[in-house]
């Protein structure tokens, strides 16, 4: 194999890689699952909430969205397999400490949310206590985050927020 066969192939290659990269940019664009995690992407935490939105209008249903961010996560690789597992496991920790009927997804490289449906007046806090304390053992076990996560939240009880308002 000659230099200039090589050359062609890394060609090849470079284009096949760059027309992968497209694609997935196009369907994390317009699709609802974050493809590297399986998770919700922000699409589909949207999603999520408008459909919560319509409960609320139609039968009166308060639901809640709970976020939470690692504000000193390195974000640098989030390719890295190591990087992908945590997202993973940070995600499957969250989802231990809410009920089957919410949906957990990754907001950011950084951040999730969950968006708690039919809840109680007053709900929200109990969830936030049950999920920090299951995220302050991981956290505490894991080499990969370094420092505190943070975490807020909102019930909505009427339906004159915007879904983005509501994430934001």
């Amino acid at each position: 194999m000659t230099g200039h066969d090589c050359a062609q192939i890394e060609a090849k290659l470079a284009a096949a890689t760059a027309e992968l990269d497209r694609i997935k940019f196009t369907l994390d664009v317009v699709g609802t699952v974050d493809l590297d995690t399986s998770l919700l992407n922000r699409n589909g935490i949207f999603e999520s909430i408008q459909r919560a939105q319509r409960w609320l209008v139609r039968r009166g249903d308060i639901y809640g969205v709970l976020y939470v961010t690692f504000p000193d996560m390195d974000v640098s690789n989030i390719a890295d397999p190591a990087y992908l597992e945590l997202m993973k496991h940070l995600a499957a920790t969250i989802a231990a400490g809410v009920r089957d009927v919410d949906e957990v997804g990754r907001a950011t490289d950084n951040s999730f949310a969950a968006v708690l449906a039919d809840l109680e007046p007053g709900a929200l806090q109990i969830v936030a206590e049950r999920v920090s304390k299951l995220l302050t053992q991981v956290t505490g076990t894991s080499p990969n985050l370094t420092g505190d996560f943070k975490m807020g939240g909102v019930e909505v009880l009427t339906a004159s927020h915007t879904y983005g308002t509501v994430l934001d």
